[in-house]
């Protein structure tokens, strides 16, 4: 079925992926690209000389193209399984005839798969701007992932031309780290969960940033002023006992007052890599960075453990549009892994608070809270 003649073909780029979405009178997806404009670039459609990964149709109303044929068997799935339920999206999913339509849930957006005719209908269903959100996301980062691209769970600072990646489990203290560059040492803020690392010609290796909800321990949103506000926790909030330096009891961090209250790094940046800090935030009575041994093996051991992969995780095969290509590029993401060992790297342990005198690297102090 052809796009209606009022609809509106748009194109989204995130550096050699890029979607269409034609997008039909009435489908309101301003929220979305609010959302991924801060590192997708977007742009007319129609007349870009590469090929699109696939086209997104976006409709305001449920159609007979977004429904399975009768008979056909739903199955319960998740989109989305996270221990906060905000980030939760349970949906259903029936497959028929090479198609795969889901039904998420909870806000009644479908999305129906179609390989063979590289297109995806879209309907959002009420407050389902996130699910768009979630569904170009996934689509890009795989594309990018079997191109050769390696995705590490780190944040990352941006300061003139250059990124310092902040690397390490859940709840070590990444987004600490990276706001505590950005507040205090004139960074700007590139990634806040992935960070995608691309190997050049030349065997060198760039990063970019990713377009990640904020997602903040009450001790990091304690610790900004206005952020508290932001996260809409009130003044007589009290957290858990043990929630300060746990990865429990985040909050969801409105992302657009977030952006306003701390800059952004420039629309696909892709930088060299200065420094690498692992942190592992906790009590004590000074934060403290303790140069890594420069041992490339362990190192890039260390980042690899760090790697992860949307085609990974129990809820990873929510759809099946892009085919897992990752095999063909082991060698290069191990390429890129041993590069980035070579860059100087740091632990970080204590409270997380950056100073003057026990940041590592060169930096002119520009605010002092």
């Amino acid at each position: 079925m052809s796009a209606r003649p009022d609809a509106e073909t748009l194109s989204l780029s995130y550096g050699t992926t890029r979607l269409e979405l034609c997008r039909e009178s009435g489908a309101d997806i301003g929220e979305a690209l609010e959302f991924l404009g801060s590192h997708l670039t977007v742009g007319p459609g129609g007349d870009a000389a590469s090929p699109a990964l696939a086209t997104l149709r976006i409709t305001a109303e449920v159609s007979d193209r977004h429904l399975p044929p009768p008979g056909a068997a739903w199955k319960e799935i998740y989109v989305r399984k996270s221990a906060s339920d905000f980030f939760t999206v349970p949906a259903r999913r029936a497959t028929m005839d090479g198609r795969e339509y889901l039904e998420l849930t909870r806000t009644g957006t479908r999305f129906v798969f179609d390989r063979a005719a590289r297109t995806v209908d879209v309907r959002l269903g009420p407050g389902g701007a996130m699910d768009l959100v979630e569904l170009v996301r996934d689509l890009v980062l795989k594309d990018q992932e079997n191109a050769g691209a390696a995705v590490l769970h780190a944040t990352a600072a941006h300061r003139d031309g250059t990124a310092v990646l902040i690397t390490g489990a859940k709840g070590a203290g990444k987004s600490t780290i990276l706001l505590e560059l950005v507040e205090r040492f004139g960074y700007e803020i590139m990634s806040g969960d992935k960070t995608v690392l691309h190997e050049q010609p030349d065997g060198s290796v760039l990063a970019m940033g990713w377009p990640d909800y904020p997602h903040l321990g009450y001790g990091t949103v304690a610790k900004y002023p206005g952020l508290k506000e932001i996260a809409g926790i009130g003044d007589d909030y009290v957290p858990a006992e043990g929630h300060a330096f746990s990865p429990v009891g985040k909050f969801a961090v409105d992302p657009v007052r977030f952006r306003e209250r701390f800059p952004g790094a420039p629309r696909g940046a892709l930088v060299p890599v200065t420094a690498i800090v692992h942190p592992a935030i906790g009590p004590g009575d000074a934060t403290v960075l303790t140069a890594c041994p420069p041992d490339p093996a362990t190192l890039a051991a260390g980042l690899d453990a760090n790697v992860e992969s949307a085609f990974d995780g129990a809820n990873a095969g929510w759809h099946h549009y892009v085919a897992d290509g990752r095999a063909a590029q082991t060698a290069r993401r191990g390429r890129i892994t041993a590069a980035l060992a070579k860059v100087p790297a740091w632990t970080l342990t204590g409270p997380g608070d950056l100073t003057a005198e026990n940041i590592p690297w060169a930096v002119e102090e520009v605010t002092v809270a």
